[in-house]
């Protein structure tokens, strides 16, 4: 795929998320939220930053979401006052922009990095899925997502682990010490990418509501099978830096 017609892709796919969070967020009407989403990305694209900077935008920005999620309550609040509703949307900006600029970046430079990334958050999202159908029992997150359960966060790390590890040896080479940083670098992905699960799962229940939308039938909207990739990309890109295999 052409780096213009990835860009198109991302830029249409960051419209369709903004304006799913934007609802999230109470506003019926997104499209003002949507508007500074992507003033947000054109003016990234003229004011070029780096990579790091985005990794680091987006690595302490989930933090700080996951430690608001133990502390904010989450019960259905459908007409928030404007000043919650406009926060909640601006909040978007960190949470989706970061992870879709550096997955442009990671395609004009090193599209087998973004495979990889793919890769760690589709096994976990599979090994979470499996193991805690067929293991789960003690409950992760009640309060934000009663269906996750301890058992399924481990299956969902051990897949990560796995492609990480396997995603290391295709792209950076063989060698134990590259494949044990492999896995490291797949749990660190995989642990950032069961945040931006939460972090969705968080709004939904805040807004009273079961899908973030309706754009693809049987799955939910956009932003349920983005949420994993917007924290994940932050956090793997951020790791092959401070590992020297990003520069």
């Amino acid at each position: 795929m052409s780096g213009t017609v990835f860009a198109i892709f991302l830029l249409l796919a960051l419209i369709l998320a903004g304006a799913e969070w934007s609802r999230l967020a109470g506003w019926h009407r997104p499209y003002p939220a949507v508007l500074l989403f992507v003033l947000v990305v054109v003016g990234a694209y003229f004011v070029p930053l780096s990579p790091a900077f985005w990794a680091a935008l987006g690595i302490l920005w989930w933090l700080v979401f996951a430690l608001a999620m133990q502390i904010m309550p989450v019960a259905p609040n459908p007409a928030p006052a404007f000043w919650r509703r406009l926060g909640i949307a601006l909040a978007g900006i960190p949470s989706l922009v970061p992870a879709l600029y550096l997955a442009l970046l990671l395609q004009a430079g090193h599209p087998a990095f973004l495979l990889w990334i793919i890769m760690i958050v589709s096994a976990g999202d599979i090994g979470a899925y499996l193991m805690g159908k067929r293991y789960g029992r003690h409950r992760l997150a009640p309060r934000i997502s009663p269906g996750k359960t301890w058992e399924g966060l481990a299956g969902g790390l051990l897949g990560s682990a796995v492609m990480g590890t396997l995603g290391a040896f295709m792209v950076m080479g063989g060698g134990w010490e590259r494949l044990i940083i492999g896995a490291a670098l797949g749990l660190l992905a995989g642990l950032f990418a069961v945040a931006g699960d939460l972090g969705e799962s968080f709004l939904k229940r805040r807004a009273g509501v079961k899908d973030s939308g309706h754009l693809l039938p049987g799955h939910g909207g956009l932003l349920d099978r983005l949420d994993s990739l917007s924290a994940g990309i932050p956090a793997f890109v951020g790791g092959l830096y401070f590992l020297g295999w990003m520069k």
